[in-house]
């Protein structure tokens, strides 16, 4: 690699001259490699390509891209994984064979809480049924982008969606009453066999991961960063005692529609044990119970 890296510092300022009045491209082959020189506007911009297993060139392949521009050059390794693709860690991101793998996109699952901002239970705050409280989601995207020549540290982001579902104990459920929310008991006369306050949602994580090899095994990592999320269709649903059905007690809610996580994972190869932390309160100030979300949970990563 660091050959071909030399030989196109090379062949750049030559090509440069030869092109300085007439723009075109130039494709250079080394090997099992396709160098694909273009020059524009004043910078020359080098894409390099690696032969695919089956022996053709594909341009999805592209392993290194560099500009040259006044004397100077900048090369860009940032990484994109599109769900249901093979993935495939481009070589000039590796160091002595190991890479940098993202622990984004993937499955997971876990115990949805509510706390107060020190994650600590209020008596105020509604009993629930934890085995019944729960997040799912799944995250098909995700991008990389190394820090370090050794690929343990990266900037790592991606996009999923998910929901969330809260099980309120007891006889009571979320009521929105005179624009406020509220957690009641039901009219009289009536009782609740089934209370749950549930919502969609969009996560986009921005976090640091650090990781490190054993040998041939690993990696162990850590990652720690934030999230945005993006609620959509919140609802209180309530079952009445002798009633199957399941009705919908109110919508909207007062609920925030944007909150901000704190977000942490720890793991090992593929499998990661994480915590969620909403940093915001989930209703509008003044306008419901000052409950902030989290949650711990086990990833599943591709």
């Amino acid at each position: 690699m660091k050959r071909i890296i030399l030989l196109l510092f090379i062949l750049i300022p030559i090509i440069g001259m030869a092109q300085e009045s007439n723009s075109q491209d130039t494709t250079v082959y080394v090997g099992n490699r396709k160098v694909v020189i273009k020059e524009k506007e004043g910078k020359i911009r080098v894409k390099l390509y690696e032969q695919s297993t089956d022996g053709n060139m594909v341009e999805n392949d592209q392993i290194f891209e560099g500009v040259y521009m006044n004397g100077q050059s900048t090369e860009r390794r940032l990484s994109l994984t599109v769900p249901f693709t093979k993935k495939k860690e481009p070589r000039s991101s590796s160091y002595h064979g190991r890479s940098h793998d993202l622990h984004i996109a993937g499955l997971y699952v876990g115990y949805s809480m509510f706390g107060d901002k020190a994650l600590y239970s209020r008596a105020d705050e509604p009993d629930l049924v934890l085995t019944k409280s729960w997040e799912w989601g799944i995250v098909p995207f995700e991008a990389k982008f190394p820090l370090t020549r050794d690929n343990s540290l990266s900037l790592n982001s991606g996009l999923g969606i998910g929901y969330t579902s809260f099980r309120i104990d007891g006889n009571y459920a979320f009521r929105k009453v005179s624009s406020v929310t509220a957690i009641l008991p039901p009219d009289e006369g009536t009782s609740y066999s089934q209370s749950r306050l549930r919502y969609y949602h969009f996560r986009i994580p921005v976090v640091f991961e650090w990781q490190k090899y054993s040998k041939s095994h690993g990696p162990v990592f850590v990652s720690l960063g934030g999230e945005a999320e993006i609620r959509r269709s919140m609802k209180a649903k309530v079952k009445y005692e002798g009633n199957k059905h399941e009705n919908t007690l109110g919508k909207d809610l007062n609920v925030n529609p944007i909150g901000v996580n704190l977000l942490t994972q720890v793991g090992y190869g593929s499998l990661g044990f994480y915590t969620r932390y909403s940093m915001a309160q989930l209703f509008e100030k003044n306008k419901g119970p000052k409950l902030y979300p989290f949650s711990i949970g086990v990833a599943w990563h591709w």
